[in-house]
């Protein structure tokens, strides 16, 4: 079994009492609120996240600009080409922004790149592609802000763009008549974490803005209706659901649990998603779906989908992103087993502190997602390259906490040809000549950060508490710390010295059980990846996670084991 360390939070008391008496919440719930470093004043806005906390759209530095050329081009009758991203992100991204400009007049049209042939986001291939010479504006979404050679290309063609992204700039700007990215400066610091729906959600936000301010239109524009997109694609972007990016969030998944959409309601339906959806459906059953088309080839189907006006064809298109995702499921499966003997002939996992494996012939659509079970496996950043149609490298890469991918990756750029992304994801190209001199100087770079000890995972305990706190009024305001995600995960807490009462298999590798406290509270667990035989002698110390078991229409309470050790009371 796994061996974790726990990172016990360090709760001050009277702080905790002040939340209680502040917020008017359980004490369970006060230690989340305390550990998470959520002020009183803050309290309110936190568990009540509100649309009317939205921030003014001006604010991100771009949108004004951004907004007087679309309306420019809706009113001299210009075509707009919206280039967004093959992942859930851009397309979701692109759905949203077409929707908005339609509604008001826009002739547009959308272009998704294809991941093989065209590359990452916004390229000089795409733009080849996209017969730009019938288009006069071009939008982009999700991508663009490090897309120097596609952009000179464009602008050669005479070709106004609007770039909007969410990642990382480089050294030096994109030349466009506006330029729309919350790493940028100027950004509050409330929405510098948005994902590429986001931004775009803030763009439109500024365009219906602007329309209703230069009396040209916008006033029957509900941004409301596209909460659902939103939603859908900042979930699976993994972007921290903090400040906008959970209030966002928190409604949207109201909206998309409708699935007023004939898309979101076929994709859910062939899902298995009830109407008690929530942030774990979009990251385990929908987004994997959205993102198939587009991981095995042309993404264009995923946009369809969600842009579909009726059952018909939506069903029809739910079922082919549906075989998609299996058939991608069967590729990743063969990687991972291939990347993993790579792994155990090519590392001395007690002294290297990164991965980076590679192949001539890895399907490129899934490196990132076995980029990242191998990072959740080996608890190491890790980087996952193949081969591309031009002989480089390219791949994808994860990190864990307290590495920002993009620096590390920045301390290697010598090695490479390009790279850009996030903390946690990025991208990145290089050639195969190069590819020693960069696993060297990425582990390097990762020593200088992090100690071999930082490898072994942790889990971050928000506090202790006994059963007997975990009632129905916890359980009620358990849900106002929903939405649960990056930046938010679900609490998790340490009970000591409590008693199995009943242990059963729940699968091949399962368990599920009672235990109960010296209160004499019964709580039922669950424990994944641990068979009854594997658990330490009782009393217990135990981490978990409190959370409501819907099945078959009952609601039961219950707690997630994460880890479990011989209780320290019982040596005392």
């Amino acid at each position: 079994m796994e061996d974790y360390l726990w990172d016990l939070a360090e709760n001050d008391e009277a702080r905790v009492q002040e939340l209680i008496d502040g917020a008017g919440v359980t004490r369970p719930i006060a230690l989340v609120l305390n550990a998470r470093g959520i002020a009183p004043e803050q309290i309110q806005d936190f568990l009540n996240p509100s649309l009317s906390n939205i921030g003014d759209p001006y604010l991100l530095p771009g949108t004004r600009d951004a907004s007087a050329r679309l309306w420019q081009a809706i009113q001299k009758n210009q075509r707009i080409l919206i280039h967004g991203d093959y992942d859930t992100d851009g397309i979701t991204a692109s759905a949203l922004v077409a929707w908005v400009l339609r509604r008001n007049g826009a002739q547009v049209e959308c272009y998704l790149p294809h991941r093989i042939d065209d590359g990452y986001g916004l390229t000089a291939e795409s733009i080849a592609k996209t017969n730009v010479d019938n288009f006069d504006l071009l939008l982009t979404v999700d991508c663009g802000i490090t897309s120097y050679e596609a952009v000179a290309l464009a602008l050669e063609k005479n070709l106004d763009l609007i770039i909007t992204d969410h990642h990382t700039p480089g050294a030096e700007p994109i030349v466009a008549t506006a330029v729309v990215d919350p790493k940028l400066p100027g950004s509050p610091l409330e929405i510098q974490e948005l994902a590429g729906v986001g931004v775009a959600f803030k763009v439109c936000q500024a365009f219906l803005k602007y329309g209703r301010e230069m009396s040209f239109g916008g006033e029957d524009t509900d941004l409301r209706q596209v909460l659902d997109l939103v939603a859908l694609g900042t979930v699976a972007d993994i972007v921290p659901l903090l400040h906008e990016n959970r209030i966002l969030v928190k409604h949207g998944l109201e909206i998309l649990a409708r699935q007023h959409r004939p898309g979101i309601h076929a994709l859910c339906d062939i899902a298995g998603v009830s109407e008690e959806l929530a942030t774990t459906d979009i990251t385990y059953r929908l987004a994997p779906r959205i993102n198939a088309t587009g991981r095995m080839g042309d993404p264009t189907d995923s946009l369809r989908l969600l842009e579909a006006d009726n059952v018909v064809d939506a069903a029809t298109l739910a079922r082919r992103l549906d075989a998609q995702n299996r058939e991608r499921q069967t590729i990743e499966e063969a990687v991972v087993q291939d990347a993993e003997a790579q792994i155990a002939r090519r590392y001395d996992l007690g002294t290297i502190r990164s991965l980076v494996v590679w192949s001539d012939n890895w399907h490129q659509g899934v490196v990132g997602i076995v980029a990242s079970r191998l990072t959740r496996r080996y608890h190491r950043p890790s980087v996952v390259l193949t081969r591309d149609p031009s002989g480089q490298f390219t791949g994808s890469a994860r990190s864990i906490r307290r590495l920002n991918l993009v620096e590390l990756l920045g301390e290697c750029s010598g090695s490479l040809i390009r790279f850009g992304g996030h903390a946690m994801a990025a991208g990145l190209s290089l050639y195969e000549e190069n590819l020693p001199v960069f696993c060297q100087q990425f582990d390097e770079a990762v020593q200088r950060v992090l100690s071999i000890d930082s490898m072994q995972p942790s889990l971050s305990v928000c506090g202790e508490v006994n059963l007997d706190e975990l009632d129905d009024v916890f359980f009620q305001e358990l849900r106002m710390l929903e939405p649960f995600g990056h930046g938010n995960p679900e609490p998790v807490f340490l009970t000591r010295g409590i008693i199995p009462e009943r242990r059963l298999p729940a699968g091949r590798s399962h368990t599920r059980g009672m235990v109960r406290d010296n209160s004499g509270t019964r709580l039922p667990f669950i424990a994944f990846g641990r068979l009854p035989q594997e658990f330490p002698p009782p009393p217990w110390d135990v981490v978990f996670s409190p959370h409501i078991n819907r099945f078959n229409g009952s609601a039961i309470p219950q707690m997630r084991i994460h880890d479990v050790r011989t209780s320290i009371l019982n040596e005392l």
